[in-house]
């Protein structure tokens, strides 16, 4: 019979990696809270049966709406994780791994920091105290683009020129996978002689250098700075709600750079085996993957668009070509590579050599002839329209051919 583990905020950027990977390593997995006939969600009393017979428990479920300075007793991240410790132990769970944050501080900046720090310290002294296991996880990053990842990497690559606070701020990068590898092993494994453990890079680095690495994995170039007050910056935090087409920032999220500090994670990294990547050289075979599975897509919308079917073999060919002529890849945006038909607006009115987007038609052209059966030929209404359609389009390609020039 497979072990059970309990996970809470299996939905979240971590959460949603700690399943994948748990249930590939053969754990029963219950996602407390989405799994049916057992609703709960933080702050309720988990149903007994939810709980027992469970290796392990790993909570990451955090309410963003519960009020930010609330007594203890109000405050449901608090008190709901309480209850669940103690739900656990008295259901005979042997560890309950509590997800903090190395941001987690008595005087932290943000109001996380200083919740993760009352947090810890109720659990220490709660009866539930010797099944906890703290996990202290640092600046996490790698796997899909959302939370603060998501964030930092659309900031990196926005601009060669990055106003940004904190810049000399230490941080601790720690790959999504590696997260989830040291909570499995906290939930799963034998006693520790730690309680609090830091996931996070041994050797922390600045966050402009941190920066620097997502923009360089992303084929970006360099990136200067222009440093930014703290309280400019919570000002421009505001504004970002209010503007269309650029990332919105939370004020949390500038507090907790702002007050960022390292912690020693080398004997917590030990005890758990754990043998951290380096940043740059993940990230780039992760954005590596990530451009040879967009270059395939774009080659499939243009051959698509020429109205030839992209099968295997002129499907690699023009690639390969795209690749060779450094047009690969050409940033098509998802919605034209659903709907290929959309290029005929960006297509340049006329076949300019220089022009991106016309060379990779011709590639997509060329790539597909020796597969190519004759067509048949258009008639008379159908070549008035097809004239008909290229006039009305004219002042549109003129007008946004210049996207791909």
């Amino acid at each position: 019979m497979a072990p059970r583990l309990i996970i809470t905020g299996s939905t979240g950027y971590i959460g949603a990696r700690l399943v994948a990977i748990a249930r590939e390593r053969g754990f029963d997995v219950g996602e407390l809270g989405r799994r049916p006939g057992a609703a709960w969600r933080i702050g309720d009393e988990p149903a007994a049966s939810d709980l027992e017979g469970a290796v392990g428990l790993v909570h990451l479920a955090h309410s963003w709406a519960a009020p930010s300075e609330a007594a203890e007793e109000e405050n449901v991240n608090i008190s709901g994780t309480l209850k669940l410790a103690e739900a656990a132990k008295a259901a005979g769970v042997p560890r309950f791994v509590f997800a903090s944050s190395t941001s987690s501080r008595k005087e932290a900046l943000n109001v996380y920091g200083r919740t993760k720090f009352r947090i810890e310290e109720h659990l220490a002294a709660s009866k539930a105290a010797p099944i906890v296991r703290i996990a202290r996880i640092g600046l996490v990053y790698g796997g899909p683009r959302t939370a603060m990842y998501g964030l930092m990497t659309k900031l990196a690559a926005l601009s060669p020129i990055l106003p940004m606070i904190g810049l000399s701020r230490k941080v601790q990068p720690i790959h999504l996978d590696e997260v989830a590898a040291g909570l499995l092993a906290l939930a799963t494994g034998e006693n520790q002689p730690l309680q609090t453990f830091v996931l996070a890079q041994e050797k922390p680095m600045s966050f402009a250098a941190w920066l620097r690495i997502l923009r360089r994995a992303q084929d970006k170039g360099n990136l200067l700075f222009i440093p930014v007050p703290l309280t400019a910056a919570l000002l421009a935090c505001r504004m970002t709600k209010l503007l269309p087409l650029i990332p919105t920032v939370d004020p949390e999220r500038v507090l907790g750079l702002a007050g960022a500090a390292p912690m020693e994670s080398s004997e917590s990294l030990r005890l758990l085996k754990l043998n951290l990547s380096d940043p740059a050289t993940a990230l780039t075979g992760e954005f590596g993957q990530t451009h040879e599975e967009q270059s395939r897509r774009e080659a499939q919308a243009l051959l698509r668009y020429l109205g030839i079917a992209p099968t295997e073999i002129p499907l690699q060919r023009l690639c390969e070509g795209l690749r060779r002529e450094g047009l690969s890849p050409l940033g098509l945006t998802p919605a034209m590579i659903r709907h290929p038909a959309l290029l005929a607006l960006f297509e340049p009115p006329a076949n300019r050599t220089r022009h991106r987007l016309a060379q990779a038609l011709y590639l997509a052209d060329l790539a597909s002839e020796p597969e190519r059966h004759p067509g048949k030929k258009a008639g008379f209404f159908g070549a008035i329209l097809a004239i008909s359609s290229d006039v009305l389009l004219f002042p549109l390609r003129a007008l946004l051919a210049g996207r791909y020039r």
